[in-house]
This record gives structure tokens, C-alpha cells and sequence, in this order.
């Protein structure tokens, strides 16, 4: 089969390489096709490279936009042109909760393109993640096949009318990931950090906080970053990885002169590659961050979480003990959750991760070779499937 893999992001590339080694290890012909909503280097081409992966068959040139309105329009009319005039894959698999899944899902299902949602079904009931909720809950409305992580994934497909034929509970693709570049050798990686100045004798959290409902508001990432700053004073060795949205959020609300007072905080605009953030994460005594993948990495190599939001889309971790949430109304309400975890980090550490075996991508190709020929659902075959 011709599979078109479509991805966006660097979590998209990332989450997805998975699904190319296997498809590849069975025979089939996956097409590697990227968006460029992150089109620099660090953000896309070196992600390609670092995870073993050719450059993409199809690069759509997205670019620098000025509304996810704006991104969401030239992606879809780019993912268009390639599926009308150059490729028809036999499936082509979106990913999450991205602009690029929705712009690409949407872009498939008009021109008849089988789509296969990885990580379908995840929700908050709310606007946030914003924009990711409404970016997953459309490319579910597009799909035709339902790659769920979790039973929870799969109630929620289920109560909103989707073919339960069509949902299969994988895991994520974010645990094959993470324990793939948790084996892979680390000796780059930590002459890396070293070079930052990064001194893994003391306990290490790695913050992270990049998602828009954090850094477009004031309050929020304001508590985020008070809480590292403390996390610093206090005897933690704070990495925190700064994404562009994260930089201009400092800058815009006068906290980037701040940091200098604290040695203990190190920021790195880019860490080389994901083999170098595992081995950060291994290291680290917690995670702090408003990332979902994130939350998926820390429970898969049982490391506890504290996620810097009011909502989670992973709230299979924080039942599980893996995870704590902690809203960003102020920044004691993070110190408190790290107290908390400073006490129960060995009950957290231990807690089963829900997110699968690290086996996903096995499991969403066996599905999709069973769906070969009948890939799209229209309601007068149902009696014959």
C-alpha cells in the first residue's frame, strides 16, 4: 500500500516515525509528506535526520503566517494541489491535535483520500488546549479510520457516534518513541548539556511551556515563570527549553532580564535532537510543562509530571499517579505541586504508564492492512462489512 504520512510539527515528526519504520518493514510504500508549519532546521529538517528518517517526498512550503486562520488556509490548499494533481496515497495518516491534521485531514477526506487519525479521540470538553481541541475533534470528524491511545479515547469516539469497527485502542506512538531514544547511545547528548553548564548532581527539572493559552496570557505564563524562578532559588537545576512562543512571551511581558539572576536556570533555544531531550528527561528528579507529548514521555520512562494547565487531554496519567495538574493562577499553586511530588516521587515514579507497551505503530499497521480496500465507510456497505 501507498501510505502518505503527513506531519507538521516536530512532536508530528517525532510521533510519526514510528508508523515509517514499519511501514517500510512490511513493504509498503509510506510517503513522507511534511506542511512546514515548522519550517526551520532545528523545527524540521534536522528532526527528519535525527530520527532516522528521510527528507519528506512532498515538502508543501507553509511559512511564516500570520493567523492559524492564515496557516490552517495555505496548508489545506497546498495538501490540495499535491492530492489532487501529484500524489493519491491509499491512506494517508494525520496526526493529533495539530493545525497541520486538521488542514490536511480536511484536505484528504474532499478529494476521497482515506484518512487514519493517529492519536485520535482525545479531549478536554473545553476550548483548551487551544487551538488543539478543535484541531483533533475536526480531523476526527474527518477520518475514517481511529487510531485511539486509550479506552478513554475510545468511549469518548463512541459517545460522539463514531463506528466502534473503525476505533482501535494502539497506545501511543509517543511511548515507541521515547523507549526507542532512551536506548540509544548518550554520550552526545550529555557533553551537550555539559557545554550549557547544566550540573546534574543537583535534582534537574526540565520546564517547558510553549502552548498559546499560556504565552498569550499574562497571568499564566507569568505564574510559570515566577514558579521556575523559585524552582532555581531553591536548590533545583531548572532546564528550561525556550520555543519561539516562549521567548517572545519573556520579552513581551518584561521577564527576559530576569532569568541572569538565577544560575541555577539554564534556557536552550535548541536542543539538538529527541535522542538529546530523552536523555534530559532521564536525568531529570520531575517534568514541568504544558506539553502533551510530554506528559505521554514522562509516564512512559516513569518520571512524575506536573502539567502547567486547568484541563488535560492526558488525564489517563494524572489517574494513574503519574501526573499532577497544576493551574497556572499563580505560581504557588506549581510550588505546591512540586511539593507534592517531592513527596510522593517514589508512590509517582512506580505509577503504570497507560499509554501502551511501545508496540503502536505494529498495532495501527495490522488495522490498516485489515482495512486495505475498504478503507473509506459509506453508510449502503455497511451491511457487508
Amino acid at each position: 500500500m501507498k501510505i502518505g504520512i503527513l506531519t507538521g510539527t516536530r512532536p508530528d515528526i517525532i510521533k510519526m516515525a514510528p508508523l515509517f519504520w514499519e511501514a517500510k518493514k512490511r513493504g509498503h510504500s509510506p510517503i513522507l509528506i511534511h506542511t512546514g508549519q515548522h519550517y526551520s532546521s532545528h523545527l524540521f529538517a534536522g528532526v527528519y535526520e535525527s530520527m532516522e528518517l528521510p527528507q519528506p517526498h512532498h515538502l508543501l512550503e507553509t511559512g511564516a503566517c500570520a493567523s492559524p486562520a492564515q496557516s490552517v488556509g495555505k496548508m489545506m490548499l497546498a495538501a490540495d494541489k499535491l492530492l489532487r494533481e501529484k500524489e493519491k496515497p491509499d491512506i494517508l495518516l494525520t496526526h493529533g491535535d495539530t493545525l497541520t491534521s486538521l488542514a490536511g485531514s480536511m484536505a484528504a477526506y474532499l478529494n476521497l483520500v482515506p484518512v487514519g487519525h493517529v492519536e485520535a479521540g482525545l479531549r478536554t470538553f473545553s476550548r483548551e488546549p487551544y487551538p488543539e481541541q478543535l484541531d483533533t475533534r475536526c480531523s476526527d470528524a474527518a477520518s475514517d479510520l481511529y487510531f485511539a491511545p486509550t479506552e478513554l479515547n475510545r468511549d469518548n469516539l463512541l459517545k460522539e457516534g463514531f463506528s466502534k469497527e473503525r476505533i482501535f485502542v494502539t497506545g501511543n506512538t509517543s511511548v515507541d518513541t521515547a523507549l526507542w531514544a532512551a536506548n540509544m547511545p548518550n554520550a552526545a547528548a550529555l557533553d551537550f548539556f555539559s557545554k550549557h553548564g547544566i550540573d546534574f548532581s543537583k535534582p534537574t527539572i526540565y520546564f517547558s511551556i510553549h502552548r498559546r493559552e499560556t504565552t498569550m496570557s499574562k497571568e499564566r505564563f507569568c505564574a510559570a515563570a515566577q514558579a521556575a524562578f523559585s524552582l532555581a532559588s531553591k536548590g533545583y537545576c531548572v532546564v528550561w527549553s525556550i520555543r519561539p512562543g516562549t521567548k517572545a512571551a519573556l520579552k513581551e511581558y518584561g521577564l527576559a532580564s530576569e532569568i541572569a539572576k538565577y544560575p541555577s536556570l539554564h534556557t536552550i533555544e535548541e536542543i539538538p535532537s529527541y535522542v538529546h531531550i530523552i536523555h534530559l528527561m532521564q536525568k531529570c528528579r520531575l517534568l514541568c510543562t504544558d506539553s502533551g507529548s510530554m506528559q505521554e514521555e514522562a509516564a512512559a520512562l516513569h518520571i512524575p509530571c506536573i502539567t502547567v494547565r486547568y484541563v488535560t487531554d492526558r488525564p489517563e496519567s494524572v489517574s494513574a499517579g503519574a501526573n499532577v495538574l497544576a493551574p497556572p493562577a499563580n505560581a504557588q499553586s506549581i510550588l505546591k505541586a512540586a511539593e507534592y511530588v517531592e513527596k510522593n516521587h517514589s508512590k509517582m515514579s512506580s505509577a503504570k504508564n497507560p499509554f501502551g507497551e511501545g508496540n503502536s505503530a505494529s498495532l495501527i499497521l495490522d488495522a490498516i492492512e485489515k482495512w486495505e480496500g475498504k478503507l473509506i465507510g459509506w453508510e449502503h456497505q455497511r451491511h457487508k462489512l
